[in-house]
């Protein structure tokens, strides 16, 4: 206890010293049509104090109260304003500024002073910006705000803390990479799990279809997500708390601290996640009489999720020797209650998994040399991560949570198969980029990612080899390592109307294990290997027609080596395959935007995909399973995204997703009824709608008041395979009854959200958020048809500081 408050004492004391000075500038900067505007600067005209806005437009400026200051007010896109503020005779004052939009026609391919999140959408190849900083002070998840995109859909199994699979245009799963501040996330574990990480943690997420960045430079098939970690630029304090339905908490804290001469910088990223996730959910029940399956509502008992996650860092920016070098250190913590398997057939009572990682060391270095031309950028990262599956239980339990002795004592695992696997995972990441400009059309960049994992463990209950001296499957050491490379060419021509970027990418994999004979089950007596490698190749062209239009056009020939598990198995009940073929796709994009400023705009974007070789799990037999190439797979689809400005104190937005993909050249004689069948599981229609209200002055005088609405719906679609003559007719089998059984269906959903977020006055740093999702108790099914929550409500205090140095 007297380490935390020690250590609390050390995070506030630069807060202490700022408020030492008596005089408090604040205010709120926004549209015309009094929508916040987020990363305005904020200068004292005549010294080089200043600040930027926050996600909802506010600002602190600490200076010397006695005395008259201007304040210059500078946005990209809009008219520079100088405002003044008179402190001469009171030590505060508050300000309400609005900005109009720059009567002056921008070139829009000029990024320099733009935001990260404006550099973001701007780019070359298509990105999905989802603005999470704009939506910190909600409730709302970074699941949600990421199913509220075009094209997007995060799928979990069940509630907070629960598996999620990512499906972006057609393609799901590990066809879709992570990555956190353009390095992937393999070496974090599951601690940056998209249904667990806080929106506060966040700048914004870039979502990309189709053809990647080239300082990505990962083998993703059909598109990857870039987590942007908060940036600090001045020194703030940001926490949030949040109180939930099924005794759920989260809590997060953001520290970010500089040195007078801006030289020497430090944080601290942290939060915590609890829920009992103790939701009612409807569960096929056998009755003991009739020995009829009955479905009942009942609610979850052993659902329970906990986590806590920490990064500390610091370092130099702008000295001689880099223009950033940066040391962090990361620990986490995890457990999760198994309420069930992957699908909701039976209940469990006791089994549970845990993953942690002491310290895990991170090294960031960038220096720019020849006069900004050649900018180098090095990471490093070592991992270690213990998983622990614990599945030892002698009985079951009842959907009541009622605990029953075992038939066969004997016999242990809730799941059927036992488990007590104690596996540890390391992981080896480094990144080098390297980009250089070779005059002011053409530019270079090249990105090299090396991953090499190691996995090793022991479980007294799984698999072992046959023979006279049987060996434990998981005390076998597996080896993976896999490189990436990526060269890109960026150009610009016809005044930087027309820009290009062409991509030449390099794969190799090798891999290192044991295999089981399955006709013996014996080991092989040679050690297996395997290595695969090839070469990727990608072209984007974006033509803006003038400030407000553009079309974009990209084609890829794109592939994704298998995965550690994919190729290695677990060392239990997955089996290797180091005959396993990387999938390859060949993957366009078609685009066009069109955009008023921030009065109303457009976007349409269509897509078309071959892939080949696509890698899925197949059962061996009734014991094991084994990744497999197995499909072909074919698909168009259609996504539009638009918003509105209806009036001053009124936004509108919405977008839909149609994707059509289906299985082509069949093989398996037993499944050529299959031939162009939709993919199971993946929803092929999808839209949102929502609604944001801002007015002021609703409470108390200086208050803002901000309202919203969000509708989600998503078609049915199929828990497995089906015909292609028994899905429904009509347009775009968007109408009309399906020709199956009732359980292969996964309903349509339609979701409503409310919430309000209220701020006392611009000086003020806390706002108060009230959130009801699922307004209606609809039912909610997500990844192979499990039950999400029904209705919950939420409570959110945001509270964020920013202080400044006088100099």
């Amino acid at each position: 206890m007297r380490f935390l408050l020690l250590f609390f004492m050390l995070l506030l004391s630069p807060l202490l010293k700022a408020q030492a000075v008596d005089g408090i500038i604040s205010g709120r900067i926004a549209f015309e049509n009094d929508e916040p505007i987020a990363g305005a600067s904020i200068r004292i005209a005549g010294s080089k104090q200043g600040t930027k806005s926050d996600s909802n437009g506010r600002f602190v400026l600490t200076v010397p109260s006695g005395a008259s200051y201007r304040l210059q007010i500078n946005y990209m896109g809009t008219a520079k304003r100088t405002i003044n503020a008179d402190l001469t005779k009171q030590k505060e004052t508050t300000l309400q500024i609005t900005l109009f939009e720059s009567t002056n026609e921008l070139d829009e391919v000029t990024i320099q002073g733009q935001t990260t999140t404006q550099k973001a959408k701007t780019q070359i190849v298509k990105a999905e910006v989802v603005d999470t900083k704009a939506h910190q002070q909600e409730a709302s998840t970074l699941v949600e705000l990421m199913n509220r995109s075009a094209g997007i859909r995060i799928r979990q199994s069940g509630g907070l803390g629960s598996d999620n699979n990512i499906m972006l245009n057609g393609f799901q799963g590990k066809s879709i990479k992570t990555f956190k501040d353009g390095v992937p996330t393999d070496y974090l574990g599951a601690a940056f799990n998209l249904s667990t990480l806080p929106v506060n943690m966040l700048e914004h997420v870039e979502v990309y279809k189709g053809v990647l960045p080239t300082q990505l430079g990962a083998d993703a098939l059909g598109g990857a997500v870039n987590l942007v970690s908060r940036l600090g630029t001045q020194p703030y304090l940001a926490a949030s708390y949040e109180l939930a339905s099924f005794n759920t908490h989260r809590a997060t804290i953001n520290w970010y601290h500089r040195s007078d001469n801006s030289k020497l910088f430090g944080g601290l990223d942290a939060f915590f996640n609890y829920s009992d996730n103790s939701y009612q959910v409807t569960a096929d029940i056998p009755n003991e009489e009739t020995a009829n399956v009955i479905p009942e509502k009942v609610k979850l008992f052993h659902n329970a999720y906990r986590q806590w996650y920490a990064e500390a860092y610091g370092g130099w920016k702008d000295v001689f020797w880099a223009d950033e070098f940066r040391l962090g250190i990361t620990t986490f913590y995890m457990k999760r209650d198994n309420q069930f398997a992957a699908l909701m057939e039976r209940p469990f009572g006791a089994a549970y998994s845990r993953q942690k990682a002491p310290i895990i060391p991170t090294l960031r270095y960038k220096k720019s040399l020849l006069n900004g031309k050649l900018i180098f950028d090095q990471f490093a990262v070592y991992s270690s991560i213990n998983n622990l599956l614990v599945d030892t239980l002698s009985g079951s339990y009842d959907w009541y949570g009622q605990y029953h002795a075992p038939v066969d004592a004997g016999k242990r695992g809730e799941s059927g198969n036992a488990s007590l696997a104690d596996i540890r995972f390391s992981n080896l990441t480094t990144r080098t980029g390297i980009n250089y400009q070779l005059n002011e059309q053409h530019g270079l960049t090249f990105n090299l990612v090396f991953n090499d994992y190691n996995r090793k463990g022991s479980d007294p209950y799984g698999a072992v080899s046959a023979g006279e001296n049987p060996v434990d499957l998981q005390s076998l050491p597996a080896d993976y390592t896999k490189v990436v490379g990526a060269l890109g060419l960026s150009s610009t021509f016809l005044e930087k109307r027309l820009q290009n970027l062409v991509q030449v990418k390099y794969y190799q994999a090798n891999a290192v294990g044991q295999e089981v004979n399955l006709s013996t089950g014996r080991l092989r007596e040679e050690t297996s290997k395997a290595k695969s490698s090839t070469f990727g190749a990608a072209e984007a062209l974006k033509w803006n027609i003038n400030p407000n239009t553009f079309f974009r056009l990209s084609g890829e020939y794109a592939t994704r080596l298998p995965e550690q598990q994919e190729i290695l198995g677990n060392g239990n009940f997955v089996l290797a395959n180091f005959g396993l073929n990387p999938e390859r796709s060949v993957n366009g994009n078609l685009g066009f935007g069109y955009n008023k400023g921030n009065h109303y705009g457009v976007e349409v974007n269509s897509f078309y995909r071959i892939t080949k070789d696509m890698i899925i799990s197949v059962p061996v037999n009734l014991i094991y399973s084994q990744s497999s190439n197995v499909e072909q797979v074919r698909g168009i689809g259609l996504e539009t995204d638009a918003y509105v400005q209806a009036f001053k104190w009124l936004r509108l937005n919405g977008n839909f997703t149609y994707q059509d993909f289906r299985l082509y050249h069949v093989t398996e004689p037993s499944i050529l009824y299959l031939e162009r069948a939709r993919l199971r599981n993946v929803p092929y229609f999808f839209a949102n709608l929502g609604a944001t209200f801002n007015v002021n002055n609703t409470i108390s005088n200086g208050d803002h008041l901000q309202a919203y609405w969000y509708f989600s719906y998503v078609h049915e679609y199929y828990l497995n395979y089906i015909p292609k003559d028994t899905e429904p007719d009509g347009f775009l089998g968007l109408w009309g009854d399906a020709k199956i059984d009732a359980p292969n269906i996964i309903p349509g959903q339609n979701v409503h959200t409310v919430g309000v977020v209220w701020n006392p006055s611009p000086s003020q740093p806390l706002s108060i958020n009230l959130e009801c999702k699922n307004l209606f108790d609809a039912a909610v099914y997500d990844n192979f048809r499990i039950q999400n929550a029904g209705r919950s409500f939420h409570l959110k205090l945001n509270y964020i500081l920013n202080y400044s140095h006088n100099k």
